[in-house]
Parts: structure tokens; C-alpha cells; sequence
């Protein structure tokens, strides 16, 4: 890739940080309306002098119950930003597939709710961390699945099922439902995918019918692959 193709690629993980953002504000937005109202509910009852016999104080006990469950899922919810910008700190580190795929899928469960399609994981629990790009990592499988959101008919899923190979670890990336007219060739030629594999020195794929995606990555980032710091969004 020459110099442009370089700011394609820088332009591309931006919007992908940028899409991730506003997708988590519109989250903790609603779920802070959610306290809100619980909490002005509880107001209510208060100033109208309202709890005073057994059932009033047992429903207020599962108001701050509800909003205490609710202030849990919002920290939940908010150390999964707080581990995406972290994967940025370094550029290469060791870290696990799996709970990068699932801080990227939790992240972007409300752009898949839009469209009433799931995001479905099948992971192999027992394979080992990788020494690589978790942030280039992350870029690649948010391109996929944007483009496969694009694709899918409500009431679809995307599943991300990940193994362990000799010295590899694979990834597969599968919609399932109706696809519309999905084109295994659009992933395929996409120069910034294709870009992103190789420096990680993996190999990606998709099967013609199925739409799936089939990634590759060795357990640790080989030097023959050039210089990351060229495809990695700076500080």
C-alpha cells in the first residue's frame, strides 16, 4: 500500500473508533434515563408521603434494587470501553481473541438491535492469548461486520466462532438468515482488510454461498511482516 492507501487505512480505523463512541453514548444515555426515572420516581413517593406501610417500603426497596442494577450493567457496560481504548495504548500486545471479540460485539450490540439481528458466539474457550495488533485486530473484525449488517435480513445473527490450530488461531465470522444479495468478493477485495491480515501476518478468506469469513492469525506477530506502526492509529 502506498502513502494514500496508508491514509485510507488511518481514515478507517478513526470512523471505526468514532462509530464505537457515539454507539456507546446512545447506551449509557439510556441507561442514565433509565436511573433517572427510577430515581424521580422514588421522589415522588417521598414527597407525597407515600411510604409508609409494608407494600409502599417493598416497592421502593425494588425501585433502589432496579436502580442499583442499573448503575451495575452502566460500569459493565462502561469497562468495556475502558479495555477497547486500552487495546490502543500499545502496538503490539499480548491479548485474547475472544474477549477482544466480545468487548467489540458488546460495544456494538445497538447498531445489530437496529436491524433485529444477534450477535452469537461459539468460542473455544481453551486457545491461547497472541501476540499481535488487538486494535488492527479489532478494525478487521468491525469491517466484516459492518458490511455483514448491511447484508443480513432482520432476525439473522452473525457468529463468531474462533479455535485453536497448531500454531494459529482462526476466526470465523458466519452470518446466518437471509442474506441479501451478499457478494463473498466485496470482503474478499477489501485492500484494507486484506492489508490489515498481512501485517498480521494471518491470512483471511470467505466461501463462496455462505458469506463466511475465515481468518487465520499466528500466535505471535512475525517481523518478516513490516512495520505495524504504519497501519496503527497513534495516541
Amino acid at each position: 500500500m502506498g502513502h494514500k492507501d496508508e491514509e485510507r487505512l488511518l481514515s478507517s480505523h478513526l470512523s471505526f473508533i468514532g462509530k464505537t463512541l457515539s454507539v456507546f453514548t446512545h447506551e449509557v444515555k439510556n441507561h442514565l434515563a433509565i436511573l433517572k426515572e427510577s430515581v424521580g420516581l422514588i421522589g415522588d413517593l417521598v414527597e407525597m408521603g407515600k411510604i409508609s406501610s409494608k407494600e409502599e417500603i417493598s416497592e421502593t426497596l425494588k425501585i433502589i434494587q432496579s436502580i442499583d442494577n442499573q448503575i451495575g450493567k452502566t460500569s459493565w457496560f462502561c469497562s468495556r470501553l475502558n479495555r477497547f481504548g486500552h487495546r490502543m495504548d500499545n502496538l503490539l500486545s499480548t491479548f485474547n481473541v475472544n474477549e477482544a471479540i466480545e468487548d467489540l460485539s458488546e460495544l456494538l450490540n445497538r447498531l445489530a438491535n437496529q436491524k433485529r439481528i444477534t450477535f452469537q458466539r461459539d468460542f473455544d474457550e481453551d486457545i491461547p492469548p497472541i501476540y499481535s495488533s488487538p486494535a488492527q485486530f479489532q478494525l478487521l473484525v468491525f469491517r466484516i461486520v459492518e458490511k455483514n449488517l448491511q447484508r443480513i435480513d432482520q432476525g439473522g445473527a452473525i457468529v463468531f466462532k474462533t479455535g485453536y490450530t497448531k500454531d494459529s488461531i482462526t476466526i470465523d465470522i458466519i452470518p446466518e438468515g437471509n442474506l441479501i444479495e451478499f457478494n463473498e468478493e466485496v470482503i474478499r477485495n477489501d485492500d484494507i482488510c486484506e492489508h490489515i491480515v498481512k501485517r498480521l501476518g494471518g491470512d483471511i478468506s470467505s466461501a463462496a454461498g455462505d458469506g463466511k469469513v475465515a481468518i487465520t492469525l499466528p500466535l505471535s506477530y512475525p517481523a518478516s511482516s513490516g512495520d505495524i506502526r504504519q497501519t496503527v492509529t497513534p495516541k
